[in-house]
């Protein structure tokens, strides 16, 4: 459920296309920017994956990817009636 930032930054001449990819699918492209952030809100399990920024222009292409893992938070315990915890005890 937590957000997650992911940065991607490129110099070039002509200015690189800058293009965030999950696995094969476009997430979101830039031509001529400098940076293009990745903002996933709130993510889950389903998130997790290889993410990949590409920086493309004539001259050549160049790429860095990372793996994202999501797990679920630890639940809070959960107390039944059976249960007694005394003062000063933890």
């Amino acid at each position: 459920g937590s957000p997650v930032h992911l940065g991607c930054s490129a110099e070039g001449r002509p200015p690189p296309l800058l293009t965030w990819f999950r696995g094969p699918q476009v997430l979101r492209e830039e031509p001529g920017a400098a940076a293009l952030p990745l903002h996933l809100a709130q993510v889950s399990p389903q998130d997790s994956g290889t993410y990949t920024c590409v920086a493309e222009n004539r001259h050549g292409r160049h790429n860095r990817s990372l793996e994202l893992h999501v797990a679920y938070a630890p639940r809070p315990p959960v107390l039944n009636g059976t249960l007694w915890v005394l003062a000063g005890e933890q």
